[in-house]
């Protein structure tokens, strides 16, 4: 199948790496849903994607603290259109990073963005995955207790840890039994908002690499916890 006949949809894409991912596909030919927290609100760099590719670009409004802001997407498309959902969106939550400062409002809203609500999404779009698709989650090598060698940033790892986890029991139960491949994906460090101007990977090098490695991917079934450039990390 060429890839202007493939469909992804991308959760999170109004700046930084899900923004990216969204250039790099369609740049790829494939056709995109990208979803934002609120459709009235455009930024600029989507709308000029969408004045570049109006055959190949859809937006639709997906806010992850309402999931059922889903349902809309899910009832405008047929079961098993789709061959790559990608969940991009999340948060680094509060500053000070630590659990005896933290309120239980503080960890309940990383918890949620970062480990509840991209499974929860998942499930939602099941049914609309082809067999051979790819369902994809933005993890993090902070998300690897393995590789936690300073214990630096331990609300923001412990969310990714927990996505991690919730993701393998989905693969195993849910989505490699339906023929859907599951990816974990480390994007490096980069020049996002997120990353901050001294990370030294730029946007495109991760998304070109990431949009690379789901393409080499699709129609394996099984899950894996890889960064940008292919290496697997431990979980």
């Amino acid at each position: 199948m060429s890839n202007e006949n493939k469909r992804a949809i991308v959760v999170g894409t109004s700046r930084g790496i899900g923004l990216g991912l969204v250039r790099e596909l369609l740049n790829q030919h494939w056709s995109v849903i990208a979803t934002i927290r609120d459709i009235t609100q455009v930024p600029a760099d989507l709308k000029q994607l969408l004045s570049e590719h109006p055959d190949k670009l859809e937006l639709a409004e997906l806010d992850l603290s309402n999931v059922q802001t889903a349902d809309s997407i899910i009832s405008k498309y047929p079961e098993h259109s789709i061959n790559l959902l990608l969940v991009s969106a999340g948060i680094l939550g509060p500053e000070h990073q630590r659990v005896e400062q933290c309120t239980p409002n503080e960890i309940a809203n990383l918890f949620w963005v970062n480990s509840i609500a991209p499974v929860t999404i998942a499930r939602k779009f099941l049914l609309l995955m082809k067999a051979n698709s790819v369902i994809a989650f933005m993890s993090s090598i902070m998300g690897s207790i393995t590789l936690n060698e300073d214990g630096s940033m331990e609300l923001y790892r412990a969310s990714k840890a927990a996505l991690n986890s919730i993701t393998r029991g989905f693969a195993q139960k849910e989505a490699i039994p339906a023929q859907i491949g599951v990816l974990n994906l480390h994007p490096g460090w980069v020049q996002t908002e997120m990353g901050g101007s001294l990370a030294p990977v730029t946007v495109k090098e991760s998304t070109a690499g990431i949009v690379s490695l789901i393409e080499g991917f699709l129609g394996k079934t099984e899950q894996k916890f890889i960064d940008f450039q292919g290496n697997e990390m431990a979980w």
